[in-house]
């Protein structure tokens, strides 16, 4: 993966198929990366996209994403055989992979105001669904805060964004994980995160490229 420095050490992340001829050979790309074979999207693709996009590195696998057109807000990136979906710049459904994951935010969910707004110490109560493993109704708590501005070097550019970490907890798998969302002040857009799904998952590693600087 192109140098993406930041302050963590990254997990071994997932691949996903991309939507378009460019990341054609990404199909397979979760069970490629977990055999450690190589599916890599050109620089010159990933730098210079010709629509919003989201970049997703997977230890070994790379693929990307196409929004459709005007989008904003809740987004569906969709694969040849899978779909991801944000909201917020927050990861709120992952279908056609080995583990399927759907936490959608309610209506008046404080992350929809972006996370730049939520004061520190917000804490939210949401349910998610594993439905390959018949788990429903999970309850997940999100607590917020704010860490420190970080200067991240993406795509050969620099770039100082704020750094907001979510602590989560799901008492009834006992899971607990911590995502990282670092965003643009002046637009309040995610640009970069780093979330953990579900227990069995590594951590996906997200970098929106969003023309307008609209939050994702």
């Amino acid at each position: 993966m192109r140098t993406l420095s930041g302050s963590f050490v990254l997990a071994a992340l997932l691949g996903l198929g991309g939507c378009n001829s460019m990341t054609a050979t990404a199909v397979d790309s979760i069970k490629l990366a977990v055999k450690g074979k190589v599916n890599t999207v050109p620089p010159e693709r990933a730098d210079n996209p010709r629509a919003d996009t989201l970049f997703v590195s997977a230890g070994a696998a790379e693929a990307l994403y196409v929004a459709p057109r005007n989008s904003s807000g809740q987004i569906q990136w969709r694969g040849i055989t899978e779909q991801l979906e944000t909201d917020g710049g927050r990861v709120t459904q992952l279908l056609g992979m080995p583990i399927e994951v759907l936490a959608p935010l309610e209506q008046e969910d404080p992350l929809r105001e972006g996370l730049m707004t939520l004061p520190d110490g917000t804490q939210v109560t949401r349910h998610v669904d594993y439905p390959l493993s018949y788990q429903t109704g999970l309850t997940q708590q999100a607590t917020y805060t704010h860490g420190p501005l970080e200067t991240m070097n993406i795509f050969g550019r620099s770039q100082t964004l704020q750094r907001i970490d979510e602590q989560i907890w799901m008492p009834q798998i006992k899971y607990s994980a911590v995502n990282y969302y670092w965003v643009d002040p002046a637009t309040g857009g995610v640009r970069r995160s780093l979330q953990y799904l579900a227990p069995g998952l590594p951590a996906f590693d997200l970098i929106f490229t969003h023309q307008r600087g609209a939050a994702q």
